[in-house]
Formats: C-alpha cells, structure tokens, sequence
C-alpha cells in the first residue's frame, strides 16, 4: 500500500568548512518536531558557542500535504522560523532555509555559527560562505546515511462503545494505524497515529462500520 514519507535528518550532525577570510563557520543539523525542541537546540548551540560573533539559522516543522493544479503532490511546511542574530539582513538565514529547502528536508534545524577574526566579508561573501556551510552540512548527513524518510502522520483520538472495539482494531491494523494510547472508562478511548494517505479512506470506511457514530 502507498505510504506519505517526508525526508529529514536522524540525528544531530556536526560539520565545520575550511576558513573563508579568517572567519569559521560551523554548522549544526538538528531533526525537530515542534518549536519548543528547535528553540532548546538553539539554546544549547548558543551556550556551546557563547564567545561567536552569530548563532544564525533556519529551520521548518509542521510537515503538511498539498497538490498543485496538475494534481501534482508536495509536501510543504507550515511554519518556519529564522534569524540573522546581527548580520546584515538576509545574508544568513535565507541561504540556510534555500539549502534546507533545495534537498527537500522537512522538520529540521540548521544552525551555522561564525567566528570573525577583524576581516569583515562582502555581503556576497557572507550569503555564499553560510550557503556553502549549510550545504556541506547536510551532504556530510548524507555521507553518514542519516537522511531518512519518515511517515507522514495524523494522530486522533476517538471515543468507541465496547461493542465497537472488534471492529476499530481490524480497520486500525488493515490501514497500519499506530495506537499511542488507550484508556477504558465508561466508553474505551484509543489515540493512534495513521499515514496521511489513508485518511480519506479510513474516515470513510470508520463511518460506514459505525454507523456515523464516529466521525473523525
């Protein structure tokens, strides 16, 4: 059966480029799952390098589906959040966010540090040296086969009568839902996670065996 995947990085990678006029740059990839995860990796690269010059970055979360008048797919992030952390505007974060955006990752962080040492580089200088650290980057991520592709899900809860729950279980396994939790009062709740390529099938198929008492 097709599955929706998005492609992000694993885990942390570390990646420092050759000196451009005296200044360092090192960049930092992060895979991140909501806003407060990117914030305390940003946090912890800016007390690792309390004594740079700029902590600048980019990074997109909120993974969504949308298709474009041909009926085309792409995946798209909602959100995204950057900062040049005092250099020139737009020097910084949009090279990292175009790299980031060019090999088609999703919930991910970049952070690209800069050490100066009293040469200042041209603006064009600047957007080249952290597109080239952000590159790099992600291709040492590459190099380590640390870019994978995730499922692209959508968690619901849902409130079932017992007398429902046979039922639920074998739509649940039949389109590969993931339950994350369940809890029994006087109806029983499931939370469960299922591949967003399912959904318009599964909400249909979850009506017609429930008679329209769930709806999700």
């Amino acid at each position: 059966m097709q599955k929706y995947y998005y492609k992000t990085v694993s885990q942390h990678i570390k990646h420092e480029i050759p000196k451009i006029k005296w200044s360092r740059f090192i960049g930092n990839i992060f895979y991140i799952t909501d806003k407060k995860q990117a914030e305390d990796y940003i946090a912890q690269v800016q007390k690792q390098h309390h004594t740079a010059n700029h902590n600048c970055f980019a990074y997109t979360h909120w993974t969504n589906i949308n298709f474009d008048l041909f009926g085309t797919m792409e995946i798209t992030a909602d959100s995204f959040r950057q900062s040049d952390d005092g250099e020139p505007t737009n020097t910084a974060w949009k090279p990292i966010l175009a790299q980031i955006q060019w090999h088609n990752l999703h919930n991910v962080l970049i952070v690209v540090t800069r050490y100066f040492w009293w040469t200042l580089l041209w603006v064009w200088w600047l957007i080249q040296a952290y597109w080239e650290c952000a590159k790099q980057t992600i291709t040492k991520a590459q190099e380590q086969n640390k870019i994978i592709q995730i499922e692209l899900t959508q968690n619901y809860t849902i409130n079932i009568k017992y007398s429902q729950i046979s039922n639920i279980m074998q739509l649940l396994n039949k389109y590969n839902a993931k339950i994350i939790s369940q809890k029994d009062w006087e109806t029983a709740q499931i939370t469960f996670s299922i591949n967003k390529w399912y959904i318009p099938k599964f909400q249909k198929e979850i009506i017609e065996k429930t008679n329209w008492e769930i709806n999700i």
